[in-house]
């Protein structure tokens, strides 16, 4: 099933026709910033196959830290991105005019390692990368780590700016382990085989979530947040969006080969780690009302964890926008 496969998904959900102002004039743009991971290939697919862009200029880039995706919302070029879902929070609270549109992972930091890594409590003594310090791959190891009683200053950590550094440096050097977003995670599996370096996949980090805070394995980590003012000047075309997410997601399920050439533009990994890293992504396309009850306990340990990271307080209702 390739692209005639895909607009079969889309015929079965209710379109949206055009109108006769955008018949008329020319393509308005509907551009989205995605983060360097795997959720962004998905986004991609709906850029290139999906009906919003028989209606506007639909396209996709990627932002290389979440210090640009900050600085893009607060400069006003930024309206439809993907982000940490703490972020998005933070970001309102600060007074910036944005609210959750979706989740587009339950779960996509992996830690992997030379050895293996079984259980939270065997990274004491260990040397490990995270990118992104104080951003969410770093809040959800911490905040583990606090409700489980280990101490962090057990574990030596070395943060990095962007994942692909983590990568190099894991495996360049004698760290132990590093914590990724898919695909990096896998990325560094298959460039390891090439180096001679046996790099394997260590505890599932959501299901360790899932039992430390006894709540079901998930981590509702990334998803699209978007400007309100354009959000409102544009729902109906973020409800098309969100039907071509979601044939996406089923298309790059059923195409994982195919998908991954399209997401080979937006993420510095390779084919053949796209395709390996999609059973590790959990990936989901959820309106964030629909998912409103897990988002807000995922905040409250946060917020337990550390209130700055939300901005010092839970969102508001109306920060959930469909």
């Amino acid at each position: 099933m390739q692209r005639r496969g895909f607009l079969k998904l889309l015929a079965g959900t209710s379109t949206l026709g055009l109108s006769p102002n955008l018949l008329a004039a020319e393509k308005e743009t509907f551009a989205i910033y995605g983060a360097p991971a795997l959720p962004s290939m998905i986004i991609g697919i709906a850029a290139v196959q999906g009906q919003l862009a028989k209606q506007m200029d639909v396209s996709l880039k990627t932002w290389r830290s979440p210090d640009q995706l900050r600085a893009g919302v607060a400069s006003g070029q930024f309206k439809v991105m993907m982000s940490p879902s703490n972020v998005g929070v933070n970001l309102a609270n600060q007074g910036q005019r944005v609210g959750m549109i979706n989740i587009l992972t339950k779960g996509i930091i992996n830690i992997v390692s030379k050895q293996a890594i079984n259980q939270p409590q065997d990274l004491i003594g260990k040397k490990v990368l995270i990118p992104f310090k104080n951003d969410m791959l770093d809040i959800v190891l911490h905040a583990l780590l606090k409700k489980l009683n280990i101490d962090s200053q057990k574990i030596a950590i070395t943060y990095t700016a962007t994942p692909p550094e983590a990568v190099g440096l894991f495996l360049n050097k004698d760290f132990d382990a590093v914590l990724l977003p898919e695909p990096m995670a896998s990325a560094s599996i298959l460039k390891g085989k090439t180096m001679g370096i046996n790099v394997v996949r260590s505890f599932n980090l959501t299901q360790a979530w899932g039992e430390a805070f006894n709540t079901q394995a998930m981590i509702p980590q990334a998803g699209i947040i978007a400007d309100i003012d354009y959000f409102q000047q544009h729902q109906e075309q973020f409800e098309l969006f969100h039907q071509d997410l979601q044939a996406a997601l089923a298309w790059a399920n059923n195409n994982p080969q195919s998908a991954a050439q399209i997401g080979k533009n937006y993420m510095p990994a390779p084919v053949p780690a796209l395709v390996q890293s999609l059973p590790y992504a959990n990936l989901t396309v959820t309106k964030s009302r629909d998912i409103k009850t897990e988002l807000m306990q995922f905040y409250e340990e946060l917020m337990r964890f550390n209130p700055k990271l939300l901005g010092g307080k839970l969102p508001s209702d109306d920060f959930f926008l469909v």
